[in-house]
């Protein structure tokens, strides 16, 4: 895929929200990405209708349950409180490895890497994630670093929101030049 341009203006973006979702690892990756093109949103959650997010009058409109599988330039997977819940169901975890297997690029924010690591896409491998779930991690099989963001190969791990944001400002590069991570 290397020189090969894509047109990043058609951008597919995967959220998966849930109940407890921390609203600002949602906001601010996708202002990044939409500073840099026009990308189309598409909000997953266990089932259609609104999600709330931990703060308050934080609310997402879910336009899709898990019962489909679509493929996607990146999933977001970001965290919040119901990130455990999240991780420990088995029908979240089979969605999040099937999309995943789908997508260009799959990111996690903050404690949305336990996500990741209970669908297997972390095992034997370096993560970033919120530093106080970083036992958790570990136990689902992933190795917790103290960087903001960690790279292995479409898969990318970040501390929390800020660091999410700059990876998602140079993601449509990456998808535009077939970038490695």
């Amino acid at each position: 895929m290397v020189g090969t341009a894509v047109d990043t203006r058609g951008m597919h973006v995967t959220v998966l929200v849930f109940n407890g979702v921390t609203s600002r690892e949602v906001v601010l990756p996708l202002t990044a990405i939409s500073d840099a093109v026009n990308p189309t949103v598409r909000w997953v959650a266990l089932q259609p209708g609104p999600v709330h997010g931990f703060e308050p009058l934080q609310r997402f409109e879910a336009e899709a349950g898990l019962d489909t599988v679509e493929p996607t330039d990146l999933l977001l997977v970001p965290g919040g409180l119901g990130s455990v819940r999240m991780m420990e169901d088995p029908e979240v975890v089979s969605w999040v490895a099937a999309t995943a297997a789908q997508a260009r690029f799959v990111m996690s924010v903050s404690t949305g890497s336990l996500l990741l690591a209970a669908a297997g896409l972390l095992a034997d491998r370096d993560a970033s994630g919120h530093w106080l779930a970083s036992g958790v991690l570990e136990a689902a099989g992933a190795h917790p670093t103290e960087q903001l963001v960690t790279w292995q190969g479409n898969v990318v791990t970040t501390a929390g929101a800020a660091a999410a944001a700059d990876v998602a400002a140079e993601l449509p590069r990456r998808i535009e030049y077939g970038a490695p991570g």
